[in-house]
């Protein structure tokens, strides 16, 4: 089936409402769509637009940069006993993955379709930047038969969230990563031997990853990480990697880090152990370093 295809125009400006994070309170919601059905949803007694997405009509957008995109999504559950949906939203851009939801929603008390049948999961999302430039955005789902997603764009600067680092039940070693003025500690993972993080969720999870470069080590290097829990995989990736030129690690004189790679899970509700292996090379070591966001209001589905 075609994708539907949405050309996208911002305001030049938009109104921060006292907030001093403008970021935060300077999000436009994208609520009419040309060739795109609105899909309205009634959420704790208010009005909200969504478009709806299935594994064969994904969603692409045509779209100016810089500007940063939050993407909110909900499954569409059969009925209100199907107890957990499982699902997948890709963001894609001439097939390279921009951000990947990997996510599990029972279903929502406080959201429905404003008109119809048919029960809704609990909202889960994700935020993404958008370099300078025109862009041809792909939204595609996997793992459930529908779902609908809400887009929310921002044209304030682009600012780090505030983002909490987590320390790990497990790991072989500590190691410091000197970046700049920037001392930033990571954690060593060898092979069968993981590094274990105990996570609170609902959150996205962060991990930056860095390959150990041995003197022996030129050019492009690939290694393979995969996260877990309690033996289901739940992301497996390949990366291509080089030597960072402006980082050292301070007490692993014998090796060097590469660039560091970026890989974002959503976590459910509830405790879990997250457990992050190094598959190869199998006489390697690379360094993770996890965090989720800091916890805020504001904003919110």
């Amino acid at each position: 089936m075609k994708a539907l295809v949405v050309s996208v125009l911002l305001f030049a400006s938009v109104v921060s409402r006292g907030a001093p994070d403008a970021h935060a309170a300077s999000w436009v919601a994208l609520e009419k769509l040309p060739d795109a059905k609105p899909v309205h949803v009634r959420v704790r007694g208010r009005n909200r637009v969504y478009f709806r997405i299935t594994p064969r009509s994904p969603l692409t957008i045509s779209i100016d940069g810089p500007v940063r995109m939050r993407v909110v999504t909900r499954a569409e559950l059969r009925d209100s006993r199907d107890s957990i949906a499982t699902y997948r939203i890709h963001v894609t851009e001439n097939g390279r993955t921009l951000e990947t939801l990997d996510t599990e929603s029972s279903a929502a008390s406080g959201a429905r379709l404003a008109t119809g049948p048919g029960v809704l999961g609990k909202s889960r999302r994700m935020t993404f930047d958008v370099r300078a430039g025109s862009h041809r955005i792909q939204l595609a789902v996997d793992g459930t038969a529908s779902a609908l997603v809400r887009l929310q764009l921002s044209r304030a600067k682009i600012a780090e969230e505030a983002m909490i680092s987590l320390t790990p039940t497990e790991a072989a070693r500590s190691v410091s990563v000197i970046e700049g003025e920037k001392t930033v500690p990571y954690y060593s993972v060898l092979p069968h031997r993981p590094v274990r993080f105990r996570v609170v969720g609902p959150t996205p999870l962060e991990l930056m990853t860095r390959l150990d470069f041995d003197p022996t080590m030129r050019g492009t290097q690939r290694y393979r990480v995969q996260v877990s829990e309690a033996g289901t995989v739940l992301r497996e990736m390949e990366l291509r990697t080089t030597k960072a030129t402006t980082a050292t690690y301070a007490n692993l004189p014998e090796r060097v880090p590469s660039k560091f790679d970026r890989i974002v899970l959503q976590v459910g509700e509830g405790v879990h152990e997250i457990a992050v292996d190094l598959l190869s090379p199998t006489r390697g070591s690379a360094q993770i370093r996890a965090r989720i966001p800091q916890p805020s209001v504001g904003n919110e589905e």
